[in-house]
């Protein structure tokens, strides 16, 4: 059963992927940057990405930091994160910090949707900014020593790892390395003493090169954190997932490392399913939601056992994984990250009777009346289920085509 339900789940991450939804992600606040900042203002929005709508940080923090990691480039200097410094986008605000453009607000209409007008700076402070203002003051640091790219950064860890099974597992903790390693819970208070902050930084990054610089270092490290920490790492995990799944910035990304002299041949093995197949499931409450958990293990050596009773499910999902992939083709863990729009739609309301899922368990008996299985409209599957906006498959619908159980059902 739970097989069938990887398959399922793949469909919807297929689904995802090709979807309408996905364009113009964040909202750079100049439209003349290149791939490599965009890359770079993406990974600073998932660093900020926890417990905010994800669309403010898309749309005001984007615009912030688009910028910000623009003039990082072109004053190759960390006075950028200097607070309250002369052109520092770091601004003391009550007895904190906001984040803060150095552009005033023109056309941009998103930034508009939240309260601003034209001539405003926009300002943007995450739910957790002490540790954030050190994880972007830290990623700055570390790429002085890549030309303030981090593209360079990543095509200089590939071309140590990209032949090996577990490359991107491998570049995953290099990014680890880069932006989350011994970040701590500091204070906000702790943001002001620039000048200490700035040695902190620099011993950091002579502690991080040692690392990834050294092979044996490395693999030491490694091992501990592939064994555990992996499975913890939603945010990197995430930012990493969508450089090589979400179309715009796969564009983007395939593009820097084209720049960066990457080959053809290790760009093709890079982005092939070798690769997917290493994500692990970003772990989170609607992954884990208690519905959605007990639903997919009913029947499985996971469901009673006290050894996985109290097991993140992302953990489950790879040991199944491992034990079964030769029967999941085309499926891998990472995909079950669909629950994000999933679990709130179909578990959270009861709506097993027009699941795939459900039909699956006998409980579908209203699945046939979503499936317009028409080329002209919506898939209306991935529409009521997830919110995905992708025309109807019709006689192609991998949720048909390649289901025989869903099939005698329907």
């Amino acid at each position: 059963m739970l097989k069938d339900i990887f398959r399922v789940i793949s469909f919807y991450d297929n689904v995802r992927w090709e979807s309408s939804n996905n364009e113009n992600l964040i909202n750079f606040y100049n439209d003349d940057l290149d791939d490599d900042t965009k890359l770079l203002t993406h990974w600073f929005c998932y660093i900020t990405d926890r417990q905010m709508p994800f669309q403010r940080i898309w749309d005001l923090g984007g615009f912030v930091f688009s910028e910000l990691v623009n003039k990082y480039k072109e004053r190759m200097g960390l006075d950028v994160l200097e607070p309250d410094g002369s052109y520092s986008f770091v601004k003391k605000k009550g007895d904190g910090i906001t984040f803060t453009s150095i552009s005033k607000i023109e056309k941009n209409k998103r930034v508009k949707e939240y309260g601003f007008n034209s001539g405003d700076y926009v300002t943007f402070t995450s739910r957790y900014y002490p540790s954030d203002y050190f994880s972007i003051l830290y990623t700055f640091d570390i790429l002085k020593e890549f030309d303030f790219s981090l593209t360079q950064f990543i095509a200089a860890e590939l071309k140590k790892h990209n032949e090996q099974e577990d490359n991107i597992k491998r570049l995953l903790f290099s990014l680890y390395l880069l932006s989350y390693y011994e970040i701590g819970q500091p204070k906000k208070n702790e943001l002001y003493d620039y000048q200490s902050n700035i040695k902190k930084a620099h011993e950091r990054t002579k502690n991080v090169l040692s690392i990834i610089n050294d092979e044996q270092k490395f693999e030491f490290e490694y091992r501990k954190f592939v064994k555990r920490t992996i499975f913890y790492q939603k945010r990197s995990m995430c930012s990493l997932r969508d450089f090589f799944k979400l179309p715009e910035f796969k564009d983007f990304f395939r593009n820097s490392l084209i720049k960066e002299g990457m080959n053809e041949r290790s760009i093709n093995y890079l982005f092939s399913i070798k690769s997917l197949e290493q994500f692990e499931l970003p772990g989170d409450v609607w992954n884990n939601n208690s519905k959605f958990r007990k639903c997919i293990l009913e029947n499985t050596k996971y469901e009673d056992n006290k050894k996985y009773k109290n097991t993140n499910l992302n953990i489950i999902l790879r040991e199944f994984y491992e034990e079964n992939k030769n029967e999941l083709i085309g499926c891998y863990p990472e995909q079950f990250d669909v629950t994000f729009d999933f679990v709130p739609r179909m578990c959270e309301m009861n709506n097993c009777d027009i699941c795939p899922i459900g039909l699956l368990k006998d409980n579908g008996r209203n699945f046939s009346k979503t499936c317009v299985n028409n080329k002209d409209l919506y898939c209306t599957v991935a529409l009521t289920n997830c919110n995905y906006k992708v025309t109807c498959y019709t006689e192609e619908c991998k949720i048909i085509q390649n289901m025989n159980t869903l099939i005698s059902k329907l």
